[in-house]
C-alpha cells in the first residue's frame, strides 16, 4: 500500500483567533470608525446647509414673482388687517394671522391658492431650528426683514414691512415696499435666519451662530451670503456701509 503523506486536519481555517488578531482587528473597526463617522456628519451637515440654501434661493425667486402679481411690491412680514384687505387666496383656518409664508406659498410648490397650510411644509422651517412646535407654528427660524425704509418723517424711525393690526395704510408708517425701491439690494438682506421669529424687527432677532459664527441670509439681489453679527446689523440697518468689507 503506497503511503501519502497528509496535512494534519488541524489547520489555520480550524483554529480561533488570538487574542492579538482580535484586538488587531478591534483596532482597525476603531481607526476605520474614527474616519468615517465624522464624514459622515460632514456629508449630513453638508446636506442640510445645501438644502436651506435652496430653499433661500426659492424664497426670492417667490418674491419675485409675488411682486409681479402685486403692482410691484415685495412681500410683508404679516397682514393683520381686515378681512376685506387681505389678500383673497389667504385662509384663515385657527384665526391665524397671515404670515409672508402663507404670501408666497401659491409661488413656491402649489396650484391652488388658499388650500394649503403652509406652516405644514418644511421648506419654511429652518432646518438648523430645534424648537419648533405646531402649536407655534410662526416660529420657524426663518424670519423676514421688516426695516426696510425709514419713515421719512426726519425722526429715524422705521417704515415696518408688515401690518401689525387692522390699520389703513395711509394712516400707519406700516406697509409693502415696492421692490424696485429696496436700496442696496446687493447688501441688504431679504430673508435670514433668527432665533424663532419670523420677522426680523431689530438687530435681537438675528441668529449668526449656525454656521461658524454666522447666519444664513438671502439677499434682495437673489445671492445667499454667510454674515456675521456685525455684518448682519448693517444688513439691516445700514447696508451701505457693506461696501469695502
Amino acid at each position: 500500500m503506497v503511503k501519502t503523506d497528509k496535512a494534519p486536519f488541524h489547520t489555520l481555517c480550524s483554529r480561533g483567533f488570538t487574542l492579538i488578531e482580535l484586538l488587531t482587528v478591534i483596532a482597525i473597526i476603531a481607526i476605520l470608525a474614527a474616519i468615517l463617522i465624522p464624514s459622515i456628519g460632514k456629508v449630513r451637515e453638508r446636506a442640510r446647509e445645501t438644502s436651506k440654501l435652496s430653499n433661500y434661493r426659492q424664497y426670492f425667486i417667490a418674491n419675485t414673482m409675488y411682486a409681479s402679481d402685486n403692482d410691484g411690491f415685495s412681500v410683508i412680514a404679516v397682514d393683520k388687517r381686515d378681512e376685506e384687505y387681505r389678500t383673497q387666496y389667504v385662509t384663515n383656518p385657527g384665526n391665524s394671522d397671515p404670515h409672508w409664508t402663507w404670501l408666497l406659498a401659491p409661488y413656491m410648490s402649489v396650484t391652488t391658492k388658499g388650500q394649503w397650510l403652509s406652516w405644514l411644509d418644511d421648506v419654511w422651517i429652518n432646518p438648523y431650528f430645534e424648537g419648533y412646535d405646531v402649536g407655534k407654528r410662526w416660529f420657524i427660524g426663518t424670519g423676514l426683514n421688516n426695516r426696510l425704509r425709514r419713515n421719512g418723517s426726519g425722526d429715524g424711525r422705521w417704515y415696518m414691512n408688515c401690518y401689525w393690526a387692522s390699520w389703513e395704510p395711509e394712516d400707519t408708517n406700516a406697509g409693502p415696499t415696492l421692490l424696485s425701491a429696496v436700496t442696496f439690494p446687493e447688501y441688504r438682506f431679504f430673508i435670514g435666519d433668527t432665533y424663532k421669529e419670523y420677522h426680523v424687527s431689530g438687530p435681537q432677532h438675528i441668529n449668526t451662530t449656525q454656521h461658524d459664527g454666522k447666519g444664513m441670509f438671502v439677499l434682495f439681489d437673489g445671492s445667499v451670503v454667510f454674515y456675521d453679527q456685525e455684518e448682519a446689523e448693517l444688513s439691516l440697518d445700514d447696508p451701505f456701509k457693506l461696501r469695502g468689507l
